[in-house]
């Protein structure tokens, strides 16, 4: 009878318990192909996010581009230094009622019947973390460069963006980084797009408002017993609000809702053409990164109303004590700044007539 090497193997002993064999072999192929065929799924489905991203990115960019843009010389020999740290901002907020025209044309077109009902400087520190605005009643006593002393709103409609800017400037020893030209018709879109607004009552409720409505908010004045002051805590009121809804967790993570608002602020805003697409998606990134952080909401100083030489009633702007307040807000110094002094503060939203 033949020997069998001691190292051969039995093929008549019965496998022993646990022993694959070799036709056991298969499963851990099995896993090994499954693991890449999910490997393989999944680097698909991110390539597939990459490729969505990036076509979203496409439209987010030609959404940006079509926001209307506007020719604004600023440049002249005796224009305030730029105090800003570096990636601050200066923003010029206007709010003009256009009542359903193209404000752009009308704008580009020298058109003196707009008149500036809103103005406020919007200042973004340099992490975009946190900002600051600040309203200047439209009634505001000021000097108007090649008119003298009249209504700051009045800037507006004899020299459009250009003159505003240059009487803030002079009146305030500040640098304006940009202007942005609000349409109040445009807030109609906006609002409902984030599928209308919810501001708290006196009597610890809410009131819903849709598109036509929030336009009747914004701009009601007469019926206000504080009158043009009450409508500037309404419209503050009104985009606080309005900023936390677009700012919300669900609201960021929503590309659709995200480029649907982009495409309501080309028909709210018109931008100064320095205002680049570059600078605007960066800004819009990072709101979309971290939220709209902190920001506070204030009125310049006044001393009160009072009437001017040809019987105009006007604001009297306390212009050394509103300066020292933009020179603080300009260079990042605005947490210091309130150490020691005291702001007209936007009320809390229960607050607001």
């Amino acid at each position: 009878m033949d020997q069998r090497p001691d190292d051969a193997p039995n093929e008549d002993a019965p496998e022993s318990e646990g022993d694959p064999g070799p036709h056991k072999a298969e499963p851990g192929f099995i896993r090994r192909h499954k693991v890449g065929v999910v490997l393989g799924t999944l680097g698909v489905f991110v390539l597939a996010l990459l490729v969505g991203a990036g076509v979203w990115l496409i439209v987010l960019n030609d959404k940006i581009d079509e926001i209307p843009r506007i020719e604004v010389d600023t440049d002249r020999p005796d224009r305030p230094p730029r105090t800003q740290p570096k990636d601050a901002l200066n923003v010029l907020l206007v709010g003009v009622d256009g009542r359903g025209t193209d404000v752009q044309e009308r704008l580009e077109a020298g058109d003196t019947g707009l008149l500036s009902d809103t103005m406020m400087i919007w200042h973004l520190e340099k992490n975009h973390e946190n900002s600051q605005v600040v309203s200047f009643p439209r009634d505001s006593w000021v000097d108007v460069p090649g008119y003298g002393e009249a209504k700051l709103n009045a800037a507006f409609s004899w020299g459009g963006p250009e003159l505003l800017i240059q009487s803030l400037e002079d009146t305030l020893d500040l640098y304006i980084d940009h202007v942005a030209v609000v349409d109040f018709e445009g807030f109609k879109g906006i609002t409902d797009t984030l599928g209308g607004v919810d501001l708290p009552t006196s009597e610890g409720g809410t009131q819903h408002y849709d598109g036509d409505e929030a336009l009747e908010y914004v701009r009601e004045r007469k019926s206000l017993p504080g009158g043009d002051f009450d409508r500037i805590d309404r419209q503050q009121n009104f985009l606080r609000e309005v900023l936390h809804e677009a700012t919300s967790t669900d609201t960021r993570v929503n590309p659709v809702t995200v480029t649907n608002l982009i495409g309501d602020l080309g028909k709210l805003l018109v931008l100064d053409s320095d205002f680049t697409n570059d600078e605007i998606r960066d800004l819009g990134f990072d709101v979309v990164r971290q939220g709209a952080g902190e920001v506070v909401w204030m009125t310049a100083f006044t001393d009160g109303t009072g009437t001017s030489a040809d019987g105009q009633s006007i604001v009297l702007l306390n212009v050394e004590k509103s300066k020292e307040l933009m020179d603080a807000i300009s260079r990042d110094k605005f947490d210091d700044y309130l150490e020691d002094n005291k702001i007209d503060r936007l009320p809390k939203p229960e607050d607001v007539n």
